[in-house]
């Protein structure tokens, strides 16, 4: 018995390591695709926002399309891999200005297409005690693999190595697939259980859903208008403020991840929203302070750190039913995609605004968006909280006890 037993946890510890690597290898190759898409505008003069869009269009077509293929899990795992090395290869046929178009939808789809599905083993692999923190490792691995990769980004530009290289780390992702095939029959069904919340019903999950959608519509629609203002005003300080942004917010994805399984999933969301509705505030108060954009930077990351964690991996999968967390992965990644089409389409009407109009409205939207969170349940379990807080006091009662026996 006490055979099996190790067994068993050397089966789970190979899964969380597996789908770990699955999900930061896919969401690695989401941001250096991102990067070559910025190469593509400034290379070809094409419009940035239309091809984000496309991008995010494709992401958000991909999911929906994964749904009908959940029953073939672990196939459509690999076929998804293997379409994201294939699709890296396409700039090296041909470029123009309507393929590359193609190209950002085609790459879109092929980041969407399994991301669902492997979230939803992620979910299933791990429990309401880790699940923070794993969900954050995911984005600070991610965050720091794209500030290494980025600077090779910048030297091949767009250039056949780059391109080559995109589909071999992509291939990668294959790897993971191999180590848990044994699985493959097993899949949804050899599930790592925790006492927990039960099934919520689906008004609890739109409570959290409305916030983030209001996040990211913000955020789409004051993105170009920020980053325009602050190239403007502080050019020789836009590229520290960037670094500090990028820096700060994979070091916040993996504290937001452990205050997540700490003091609850709500008060975290909860901070991540303030931070940011408090940021939009400051600038909106002194938009030409320099020492404000180091704050609302400061403050943004926090914000993105916390809720990218919550909002992608995390919540859905403590939300939803066993059999129903595709569907809530879906729902919840949409309103992550959706920000660069809003940006797309409306972007020009925020022009006839003012700055400190703007982000004023920002600050009020942000502020309203905690409404919903306030009537929202926790659900990271009491238990677990409990058990935390009665691990914590025995701990302190054996040092004291150590202490009044050594004196």
């Amino acid at each position: 018995m006490p055979r099996g037993v190790k067994v068993n946890r050397f089966h789970l510890h190979k899964s969380v390591v597996s789908v770990l690597f699955m999900l930061v290898n896919a969401f690695l190759w989401f941001y250096l695709i991102s990067n070559v898409l910025i190469d593509f505008s400034e290379e070809y003069e094409l419009n940035r926002m239309v091809l984000f869009s496309l991008h995010s269009f494709g992401a958000i077509i991909g999911e929906v399309a994964a749904l009908p293929l959940s029953k073939f899990h672990y196939k459509t795992l690999i076929f998804w891999t293997l379409l994201g090395a294939f699709a890296s290869l396409l700039p090296l046929l041909h470029l123009s200005s309507l393929y590359i178009q193609i190209i950002c939808f085609i790459w879109g789809f092929s980041f969407g297409l399994g991301l669902p599905l492997c979230l939803s083993y992620f979910a299933r692999k791990t429990t309401f005690e880790n699940r923070g923190r794993l969900s954050g490792a995911i984005f600070l691995l991610s965050f720091f693999g794209t500030s290494l990769f980025v600077n090779l980004s910048y030297m091949l530009k767009t250039s056949p190595l780059l391109f080559l290289f995109l589909c071999l780390w992509r291939l990668s992702g294959i790897l993971p697939l191999v180590f848990i095939m044994g699985e493959q029959k097993i899949f949804k069904k050899n599930v790592v259980t925790s006492k927990g919340p039960p099934a919520m019903y689906t008004g609890v999950l739109y409570l959290y859903f409305t916030p983030w959608l209001i996040f990211n519509i913000v955020d789409g629609l004051e993105g170009t208008l920020l980053r325009d203002f602050v190239k403007a005003a502080f050019p020789g300080h836009y590229a520290t403020l960037q670094t500090l942004y990028s820096i700060l917010l994979a070091i916040w994805a993996i504290l937001g991840g452990f205050l997540c399984d700490l003091i609850g999933r709500k008060p975290s969301t909860i901070l991540g929203f303030t931070a940011m509705g408090i940021a939009y505030a400051i600038i909106s108060m002194v938009p030409k302070v320099l020492f404000a954009w180091f704050f609302f930077y400061i403050c943004d990351s926090v914000s993105w750190g916390l809720l990218i964690t919550i909002f992608i991996p995390l919540i859905w999968g403590d939300l939803s039913r066993k059999d129903l967390e595709e569907k809530c992965y879906l729902i919840g990644t949409i309103p992550f995609f959706l920000s660069a089409i809003v940006q797309n389409f409306f972007a020009d009407y925020m022009k006839f605004l003012s700055e400190a109009n703007a982000f004023s409205l920002a600050a009020l939207f942000l502020f309203l968006a905690i409404v919903p969170l306030l009537f929202a349940p926790e659900t990271l379990p009491e238990r677990v909280l409990k058990e935390r807080d009665l691990r914590s006091y025995i701990e302190r009662a054996k040092r004291v006890r150590e202490k009044f026996t050594k004196g």
